[in-house]
């Protein structure tokens, strides 16, 4: 059970909030949160600036390893503010990460269901407005459909370390979930260049998918390593040959 900070909400339930230029603390969020990224935040940022997954972690993220997960995960790197914020508010707007979009509301799992608090922070003036809006129709305007259910996807990886490897990963099994989940050019180059396509039922289709489109190869990533690392039957193997007498 996660323990949280801030109030439990439900999607029906209303709270007071509108973010615009012209509050005084417009962008201060930009500043002080930390912004953890999961593998689909990457995916989208990546290709919004139009770099290889390489160039991005190396320029924008730092790695961290909660001990309560024990697996590598990302955060933003920052100095004083978050680099993608300019003189008007975000540069990347329409490919902002998950925990901006959903703030001033918070998310985690519980018991693999999904758990959403309310960050009712003093300094945020957004919650003077007189408009009210329910957590459901906050998060259905934010662009948070594809997001989330995508997120759900990694944490399932999440939750089956934690009930299946609880005392950790080889430092090869680290790096290949680093790779798999959140260096995507990396991972296509393996499932293309390795053994990968020899070993798994892959259609001339889904070959196609992996090479032009990143969220079917972010999902294969996933179940690659739902098998590998957990011994899911998340991938099918082609059938071994029957040797001739």
């Amino acid at each position: 059970m996660i323990k949280l900070r801030w109030p439990v909400v439900n999607l029906k339930d209303k709270f007071q909030f509108a973010c615009h230029p012209g509050l005084p603390c417009f962008t201060e969020c930009c500043r002080r949160l930390e912004v953890i990224l999961t593998p689909y935040d990457i995916l989208r940022l990546k290709k919004a600036l139009n770099i290889s997954s390489e160039s991005f972690l190396e320029r924008y993220t730092e790695v961290i390893f909660p001990e309560n997960i024990g697996l590598p995960m990302l955060k933003l790197k920052k100095q004083k503010n978050c680099p993608f914020l300019g003189e008007k508010g975000c540069l990347i707007y329409s490919h902002r990460p998950s925990v901006c979009r959903l703030y001033p509301l918070g998310s985690g799992f519980s018991s693999k269901k999904r758990v959403y608090f309310l960050i009712k922070e003093p300094e945020c003036l957004g919650f003077q407005a007189k408009k009210t809006i329910t957590v459901g129709e906050w998060i259905n305007s934010q662009g948070l459909k594809e997001y989330e259910e995508m997120n759900a996807l990694f944490a399932e990886l999440i939750f089956l370390k934690t009930k299946i490897r609880p005392v950790g990963l080889t430092v090869k099994e680290t790096k290949m979930f680093f790779m798999s989940c959140y260096n995507l050019d990396s991972f296509r180059e393996f499932v293309l260049k390795s053994s990968f396509c020899n070993r798994f039922d892959l259609t001339p289709k889904h070959l196609r998918k992996i090479e032009k489109n990143d969220t079917f190869l972010l999902k294969l990533a996933f179940d690659w390593l739902k098998f590998a690392l957990f011994g899911q039957p998340t991938l099918k193997l082609k059938n071994e040959r029957i040797p001739s007498h």
